[in-house]
């Protein structure tokens, strides 16, 4: 294959993988905004461990 056509198949398989994942995105967003409306939302999160929090 040529360059051209491996970079034409990386970005389609990242349009695939982006596809698949909007929904959970979008999900997650919407818990963000519905908690950041209701102020739910923690002013001083504590880092998870692999933030070596």
């Amino acid at each position: 294959m040529s360059k051209k056509e491996d970079i034409q198949s990386y970005l389609s398989n990242l349009k695939n993988r982006l596809k698949n994942e909007l929904p959970r995105i979008s999900e997650e967003i919407r818990v963000y905004e519905e908690k950041l409306a209701e102020g739910k939302l923690n002013p001083n999160p504590t880092p998870g461990p692999q933030f070596n929090g």
